[in-house]
């Protein structure tokens, strides 16, 4: 683990407590928020068994799924978002439907193969120096059949200078955590070499935080409508990706 990731551990562990008042108050926040909510219920519609989160963070996803009826267990680097997760779940009656929490990477997952019917890793790939590899864990993780939900901040996007900007420093704008935005076409080929097959892509527009001040949410919710699905999905800031493991 290099030096950069290493420190995602402590940013999240200092960020835990104020992470959800801080990104999704605001009104831009509410959407994105809610729109990521609306995709993932729709890509995770038809899943049942024992499923595993990767970066549960705050739960937001989580909840949703335990609601549903699967049975989870969480895994994240950081202990301090584990705590706060935990007490979310908890605080929404869904505490005897978690199977674990455990700290780790997604690099080195502490599970056996094909321990679960599906994985899902949602706002953590930005984060990551080799998403390839994190692929290759979360798809080893999984049965032969089962599906995977991800998704990556797309680098041919509209926000294509933010983006190159962003890259270029090697770290979210503002905050001390590595951040990188991914091609599409070497996604897929990570998906590829992991053994998965892509069932489908999701494309979704958010208001960077850094840009809030400028009112532009009336104009990213017209692009957000337009690139979620069709060829204009390929200039979506983000990618969420549903695939399922040969």
């Amino acid at each position: 683990m290099s030096v950069r990731e290493e420190a995602n551990p402590g940013f999240y562990d200092a960020d835990s407590t104020i992470y959800d008042e801080q990104r999704w108050i605001s009104r831009s926040g509410v959407f994105t928020n809610e729109t990521q909510q609306v995709i993932v219920a729709k890509l995770t519609e038809d899943w049942s068994g024992e499923g595993l989160e990767i970066g549960p963070g705050t739960a937001r996803f989580t909840i949703p799924l335990l609601r549903n009826g699967i049975s989870m267990t969480v895994c994240d680097i950081s202990s301090g978002m584990l705590e706060v997760a935990r007490k979310n779940i908890e605080g929404a009656g869904f505490g005897k439907h978690v199977r674990a929490y455990r700290e780790g990477s997604i690099y080195e997952l502490p599970f056996e193969d094909e321990s679960y019917s599906h994985s899902i890793c949602l706002n953590v790939f930005n984060h990551l120096e080799d998403p390839g590899k994190a692929l290759s864990e979360m798809a080893r993780v999984i049965k032969s059949g089962s599906t995977l939900l991800f998704n990556y901040a797309n680098l041919c996007s509209w926000y294509l200078p933010a983006a190159m900007r962003i890259n270029s420093r090697g770290s979210a704008v503002g905050q001390d955590v590595y951040s990188a935005w991914e091609r599409p076409g070497v996604m897929e080929r990570y998906m590829r070499n992991a053994g998965l097959d892509l069932v489908s892509r999701t494309g979704h527009v958010h208001v960077p935080r850094e840009l809030e001040k400028f009112r532009l949410l009336p104009f990213v919710k017209l692009l957000d409508r337009i690139s979620r699905r069709g060829p204009l999905s390929s200039l979506a800031a983000v990618h969420f990706c549903l695939c399922r493991k040969r």
